[in-house]
């Protein structure tokens, strides 16, 4: 049982190292981030255990995995940390220090529905930064540098690297009234008795193309799409079932029960986190993902 009395009394010192282990997951990588030893990066996570009389980690070849304790301890470790680069961002000389550029690279469905009407706002606080969006199916080489940081739908397997779960997004079956009016309004038979829009042969590896196959293995295929856009049209214009994240749905119509729900993750070099305008940067895509979670997340049963 964790001892509150004691975790008054936990140094602050330790909270940064305590978010490195957490979001990179092993001694090395929170090491190299911090510019300290990773014997020490154990000495800090081995006192801050101490002091809050609980285990914060769970220790394995693959590296340190937080335990239940401290998933509810990184919420409020974040929020301090938001809370105290909120009050540095306010002064009037970091504003002018953040300036160039930042590359961003995401799905396009999140640049268009989300950053990019929001990118003005963020822009008239920091005149000098530039934005530049690189939307794609495929994603973004992180380690080649193709981009500064990534929203993704997966976590990057190697690499030095800060990633965090900002989000999760439900897509399911989708279909017009007017298309269901002449087909069964339940999938059986692996979907046989349906029509679906499909994906281009060179993305058919992706997990939203390869969700789609698994649902309906069996239907006829007249049609193709290579964006979430064309599919959510052809949709609506009444050309078959497809699948499509909720927030893109509109006024289409759920088919079935199944879902595929992802996990939505934030990902920046280890090396450039603290570079001012990634770090507004990040923060700005944590504040507008965490806005849009209602949208993103939508249970329709």
């Amino acid at each position: 049982m964790m001892n509150f009395e004691n975790s008054k009394m936990a140094g602050w010192k330790e909270i940064p190292v305590f978010l490195a282990l957490a979001r990179l997951g092993t001694l090395t990588a929170a090491a190299q981030v911090l510019h300290i030893a990773p014997s020490s990066v154990a000495r800090h996570i081995e006192q801050l255990e101490q002091d809050l009389g609980t285990v914060l980690f769970q220790r394995s070849p693959q590296g340190y995995v937080l335990t239940e304790a401290a998933q509810a301890i990184l919420i409020h470790a974040e929020r301090a940390e938001s809370a105290m680069n909120d009050a540095f961002r306010q002064s009037s000389s970091f504003a002018q220090e953040v300036s160039g550029t930042v590359r961003i690279a995401l799905p396009e469905n999140f640049a268009n529905h989300l950053l990019i009407p929001a990118l003005p706002d963020f822009q008239r606080r920091y005149p000098q930064l530039r934005i530049e969006l690189a939307t794609s199916m495929r994603i973004a080489n992180l380690t080649r540098r193709e981009a500064d940081i990534a929203i993704r739908l997966s976590r990057p397997q190697h690499g030095q690297f800060i990633v965090s779960r900002i989000g999760q997004m439900t897509t399911r079956l989708y279909a017009s009234a007017a298309y269901l009016a002449g087909h069964p309004t339940e999938i059986t038979a692996q979907g046989a008795d349906h029509q679906v829009i499909g994906w281009d042969d060179t993305l058919q590896d992706m997990p939203l193309p390869q969700w789609l196959l698994g649902q309906l293995p069996s239907a006829h295929s007249p049609f193709t799409a290579s964006t979430l856009q064309g599919h959510a049209e052809a949709a609506m214009a009444g050309a078959g079932l497809t699948a499509l994240p909720d927030f893109l749905a509109g006024q289409l119509i759920p088919v079935g029960k199944e879902r595929l729900i992802q996990d939505i993750y934030l990902i920046t070099h280890s090396d450039i986190r603290r570079v001012p305008r990634i770090d507004v940067t990040m923060l700005f895509i944590r504040d507008l993902f965490a806005e849009w979670h209602e949208r993103l997340f939508v249970d329709k049963n």
